[in-house]
C-alpha cells in the first residue's frame, strides 16, 4: 500500500475488536481509527473520519432487534459510495451473505473460519483502488 488507509470497525465484541487491532497494527499502511458498537455511532464516526474501509458485524447487541450491520449497509452505500465494506460475522447463513452482497458489501467473511483473511482482503482491495 502506498498510502495510509483509514479503517473503522463496527463491532460489539471486545475480543474481536482487540484481535482486529492487533491484525491491523501489523498491516503496512493501515491506520486504525477506532471502533463503535451501534448503527447510530457508526454513522457519526464514519461521517467524521471518512474512512477508506469499514469492517462491519451483522449482529450489534445494543441495536437488536431493530437495527444491525445489514440495516447500515444502504446508508453506507448512499452516503459513502467509495467506502470498502467488509462484513465480518458469525451470521454466515446464505440469506445473510446474499442480503449483504445485494446491499453493497464488498466482502463477506466468517469470523470463525476466515478471520485471518481480513488483512489480505484489505491489502488486495487497496492495491486495486487508487488511494
Amino acid at each position: 500500500m502506498t498510502k495510509n488507509i483509514k479503517i473503522v470497525t463496527v463491532e460489539d465484541s471486545t475480543i474481536v475488536v482487540n484481535r482486529l487491532k492487533t491484525m491491523l497494527g501489523a498491516l503496512d499502511g493501515a491506520n486504525y481509527m477506532g471502533n463503535v458498537t451501534t448503527v447510530a455511532s457508526a454513522k457519526l464516526l464514519i461521517n467524521s473520519i471518512q474512512p477508506d474501509v469499514v469492517i462491519l458485524d451483522i449482529h450489534l447487541a445494543e441495536d437488536a432487534p431493530h437495527a444491525n450491520g445489514i440495516t447500515l449497509l444502504p446508508w453506507l452505500k448512499e452516503n459513502h459510495p467509495q467506502l470498502i465494506i467488509i462484513m465480518l460475522t458469525n451470521q454466515v447463513e446464505p440469506h445473510y451473505r446474499n442480503t449483504c452482497n445485494q446491499c453493497g458489501a464488498h466482502y463477506f467473511l466468517d469470523k470463525s473460519k476466515e478471520f485471518d483473511k481480513v488483512a489480505q482482503v484489505i491489502t488486495e482491495s487497496m492495491s486495486s483502488k487508487c488511494f
